[in-house]
């Protein structure tokens, strides 16, 4: 009787170009939406989707294990957002009693439009070179995770959204060089280097806030 771990083996193959399209409107909201309650659960969906296209490229069990390290990563950046309450710099009462509960951002516009720039980029780029060692939806999620995660990085100065920007990146990095490197221990280094680059954007968001440590 197969375990658990092989029929999601089997399931990945089935789920690739579905996980390929999440992929790209997961990195997509993570630049459009600044609300950080949504980042966070944004970001838990796009470590599970990536998994799910590791899987079409390395072992079930060390693509589970990847899975596992980013939705570990996911409650780090929850604690340290509700600690700094949600990016909410502090303002007057009557002006926060102005402002409705949900309202557009000036610069979601540009924001949107960027992305859909980037993601046609992406798309073409990926049809007319696809990377060989990876399938068609691997390869696409894999220009669409670097591409996006460094327009993140290039559109923030809050240091919790850049720091997704950068593992949304390192997403995209670590799903092509799995294909060339699938050894554990590789997985294991870039998950120490994704733990790392969580702590170090934990502590610059409560710096910034004035708190001057870790959640």
């Amino acid at each position: 009787m197969p375990t658990w771990i092989e029929i999601l083996g089997r399931l990945a193959a089935f789920t690739a170009a579905p996980a390929a399209i999440g992929v790209m409107l997961t990195a997509g909201t993570l630049v459009v939406i600044q609300d950080w309650r949504i980042s966070v659960f944004t970001l838990v969906v796009q470590y599970i989707l990536v998994g799910l296209l590791l899987m079409t490229v390395i072992r079930p069990e060390v693509a589970v294990i990847k899975m596992l390290v980013g939705t570990m990563i996911c409650p780090v950046f929850y604690v340290t957002a509700r600690r700094v309450g949600w990016g909410r710099a502090p303002e007057p009462i009557p002006e926060r009693a102005a402002r409705p509960r949900w309202y557009l951002p000036t610069e979601m516009p540009f924001r949107l439009l960027a992305v859909l720039i980037v993601m046609l980029a992406t798309y073409r780029l990926a049809a007319q070179y696809p990377l060989p060692e990876l399938p068609p939806a691997a390869s696409l999620a894999t220009y669409t995770l670097v591409a996006l995660g460094m327009l993140a990085l290039g559109l923030t100065e809050e240091p919790l959204k850049a720091g997704m920007g950068l593992l949304t990146f390192m997403a995209g990095f670590e799903l092509f060089y799995a294909a060339l490197e699938p050894s554990i221990s590789v997985i294991g280094l870039l998950g120490l280097i994704n733990f790392l680059i969580t702590l170090a954007t934990s502590y610059l968001t409560a710096a910034r806030a004035g708190l001057g440590g870790m959640p």
